[in-house]
């Protein structure tokens, strides 16, 4: 049996086309315009840091801790700030689409 690479490097080359998903899976109305500046924006983007921050605690909660690098009371603040931090930064950058959502559902109960 012979493989056809040809075939197989002009599909891998192929230029991708990105969805038009959030990360969320939800597709966003674009005909509203989202104001990322005003404070309802503000804190739906906050909320879903909040979100996103007890997604990461029940994932961290699954990883089993040794004795050895154990740091007791101490490292569980540091890491509930980290990941605080960690969270607002994702919901900025990772595009989920829960505070665009929320925005737009707000806006659209006025």
């Amino acid at each position: 049996m012979t493989i056809d690479t040809g075939a197989a490097l002009a599909y891998r080359y192929q230029p991708l086309t990105p969805p038009e998903l959030q990360g969320s899976g939800a597709k966003l109305d674009r005909s509203e315009g989202i104001d990322r500046g005003s404070k309802l924006y503000e804190q739906c983007r906050e909320f879903e840091s909040i979100f996103v921050q007890m997604m990461l605690k029940e994932m961290r909660a699954t990883v089993n801790k040794t004795d050895l690098l154990d740091g007791g009371y101490a490292q569980e603040i540091f890491e509930d700030m980290l990941y605080q931090e960690r969270a607002k930064d994702m919901s900025k950058s990772a595009g989920f689409g829960l505070a665009d959502q929320m925005y737009l559902e707000l806006l659209r109960g006025k």
